[in-house]
């Protein structure tokens, strides 16, 4: 897959010929899909493929979006495409479908363990009814920083089963809305019951 999905506080990238950044005013528009199709088409000059940076990619319209879908599922072979947004919940399923969440490759990738533990936690949360979702998600006594990195941990699970189930994107979407709450300093104990009866 050659296109990526990314918050803005992980993504690096030199600039180059070869680099085309869309930074918006208010919107991104059908013109601006079209500049992203012209630019793909071209051979790179100065490495080995062409990428794209979308920042703010939630302001992309409905239109601009529907649009992009056919280069976002069939990118030619020397590009890379970036969807920069930290509401990934703003973009239409189809969009998120056909995108691959991404780290910057000098971020940490989380620990293994930590996401097996994660997912065993995510695997009873599933399977409980909601007295003990509640019990289950207070036993964990999280902080808030450790209610964001828990919610790390789930996006990197959810997200690959995006392309398999549209169950699958509602629960992307509340783990987004999830951390945007978290990081609004509502409260956390709230929040996550919120979260865990809203699970499906």
């Amino acid at each position: 897959m050659h296109a990526f999905l990314i918050d803005s506080s992980k993504l690096t990238i030199d600039n180059s010929f070869d680099t085309l950044v869309i930074k918006p005013d208010i919107s991104i528009g059908i013109e601006e899909v079209r500049q992203i199709q012209h630019f793909l088409s071209r051979k790179p000059t100065q490495s080995d493929h062409n990428t794209v940076v979308i920042y703010q990619a939630h302001l992309l319209t409905i239109p601009a979006q529907n649009a992009l879908l056919k280069t976002l599922e069939e990118p030619p072979g020397n590009s890379q495409i970036y969807l920069v947004t930290d509401f990934p919940d703003q973009l239409l399923p189809t969009v998120l479908s056909r995108v691959q969440l991404a780290s910057n490759p000098k971020s940490q990738i989380p620990n293994p363990k930590i996401l097996e533990k994660t997912k065993k936690l995510l695997d009873k949360l599933l399977a409980a009814g909601v007295g003990e979702r509640l019990k289950l998600i207070d036993e964990q006594a999280f902080t808030r920083e450790t209610a964001l990195e828990f919610i790390n941990h789930l996006e990197y699970l959810i997200h690959n089963q995006i392309q398999n189930s549209q169950l699958s994107i509602v629960n992307y979407q509340l783990l987004t809305q999830t951390r945007k709450y978290l990081k609004a300093n509502c409260n956390i104990k709230l929040t996550l019951d919120h979260f865990c009866l809203s699970l499906s």
